[in-house]
């Protein structure tokens, strides 16, 4: 699974997953797309065959749901808890998306939590 991580996740998460053997990027890394709605985010990400991974669960499970209403599915949107798991708290997010990587079954319009419960 290839990630697109928020404008709010470090790019230093996005390195260490890569150093790991994840495809992800970041999308505080690109110029063009720093500052985007959070749409046309989502679009970018799905073009981009890449599942979203946020803090911002209000406004991503709306335009996810919009997105399933025209009957499409979507890459994936991983919602991290912002505070069980804190972006200050790089190390841990790195090992809980890592493990997420590494312990899921794809499928096609994929909700996830980040800790797991």
């Amino acid at each position: 699974m290839k990630l697109q991580l928020d404008e709010q996740i470090s790019a230093k998460v996005a390195e260490r997953l890569r150093d790991r053997g994840h495809d992800v990027s970041a999308v505080v890394t690109d110029q063009d797309l720093r500052g985007l709605s959070d749409s046309a985010i989502f679009e970018f990400a799905q073009a981009e065959g890449r599942a979203l991974v946020t803090y911002n669960y209000l406004d991503f499970i709306e335009i996810a749901r919009e997105h399933a209403s025209r009957g499409e599915d979507h890459h994936g949107l991983i919602v991290v808890h912002p505070t069980r798991l804190p972006n200050r708290e790089l190390p841990r997010l790195t090992n809980e998306l890592d493990r997420f990587l590494n312990g899921f079954t794809p499928h096609a319009s994929l909700y996830a939590w980040i800790p797991l419960p």
